[in-house]
């Protein structure tokens, strides 16, 4: 058997196991001739992002309001199910700050924000609240927000102090731009963009550009719309953009993984295992990279906690290419 076939047959199996997204729901428009199957990635209170199973007219996101959705399609939306799914789906974002750190969570719109300190009676005050009443991720980012605006380095909070020291009751502004971050508990941060590194930009930026332009019209009714859309376009796109990036990484080691079986390191093994005593359920298939059946055994059960071990079968290892 050749490396593709088994690397074939991997993916296929990856797939069935949801490692990697590989279908959606279907959706219906109001009349129920028009018909999508996708992935909801995003949404607001007019409309909805799938990303499309299959690419349509060369487009993978596709953006419906809600209003011409079916009725089914319309309780969906605005079901307990639907927000699982969704929270979920975004939930497994991550992004990698400049300083190395990687943050969990998801960004839900732009903003631009003043960021006023100033010293009044031995206290610094952030936007008119003490600095030391702010959550802690803000405390962290006030000296990093000072230091890029003021071309400087802070080494440590005592550098940070002198500088507040220095400005003595004057008040201070920094105009920053950047998008509301969600992080999984649910809290949102601005971060501004000089945050993130110039490969997660790269992504945001079309979208704050146009953002901008819309900021600007001069029918604000107009304006608020355009920015509405353009925000829900940028989640859409950022979503869409780490749902294939986990994707890849998940085939990246499915592919050492079938380097390993080929190279005779390890084997591929399918265990069966049988539900515990008493709970109306089904036997499984659990597929596993193992050196042994014994190996096999135990990583599939430790997957699975209270289920027992059936038979095992070695799927595949040790074949030339």
């Amino acid at each position: 058997m050749s490396i593709r076939t088994i690397l074939s047959i991997a993916a296929t199996t990856l797939l069935c196991l949801g490692g990697v997204n590989a279908s959606g729901r279907e959706f219906t428009d109001k009349t129920g001739q028009l018909k999508f199957e996708g992935t909801l990635i995003a949404i607001d209170d007019k409309e909805i992002v799938l990303k499309l199973d299959g690419a349509i007219k060369g487009r993978e996101l596709l953006a419906i309001r809600i209003e011409d959705l079916s009725e089914e399609d319309k309780k969906w939306v605005a079901s307990e199910e639907r927000q699982r799914e969704l929270a979920n789906a975004n939930g497994k974002q991550s992004w990698k700050l400049r300083n190395g750190m990687e943050v969990f969570g998801r960004v839900v719109d732009f903003a631009r924000r003043d960021v006023t300190l100033q010293r009044r009676r031995g206290t610094l005050y952030v936007n008119d609240r003490p600095f030391d009443s702010l959550p802690e991720i803000y405390r962290k980012m006030i000296p990093k927000i000072v230091a890029q605006f003021e071309n400087r380095t802070f080494e440590n909070d005592a550098q940070f102090n002198e500088w507040v020291l220095a400005q003595r009751a004057e008040a201070r502004t920094f105009k920053c731009e950047g998008v509301l971050f969600e992080l999984p508990n649910g809290e949102e941060y601005g971060i501004p963009f000089f945050f993130f590194k110039p490969e997660e930009l790269k992504d945001l930026e079309p979208y704050w550009n146009q953002w901008i332009a819309a900021e600007k019209a001069k029918d604000q009714e107009k304006a608020a719309e355009e920015m509405r859309q353009h925000s829900l376009y940028m989640q859409s796109d950022a979503n869409a953009t780490q749902q294939y990036q986990q994707q890849m990484l998940e085939l990246s080691r499915l592919q050492l993984q079938m380097n390993a079986i080929a190279a005779g390191v390890t084997s591929m093994w399918e265990v069966y295992l049988y539900p515990p005593p008493g709970v109306m359920a089904y036997p499984i298939s659990v597929v596993v990279t193992a050196r042994n059946s014994d190996e096999a055994t135990l990583m599939a059960l430790s997957q699975n906690p209270g289920y027992t071990a059936g038979s095992v079968r070695k799927m595949a290892g040790r074949y030339r290419w």
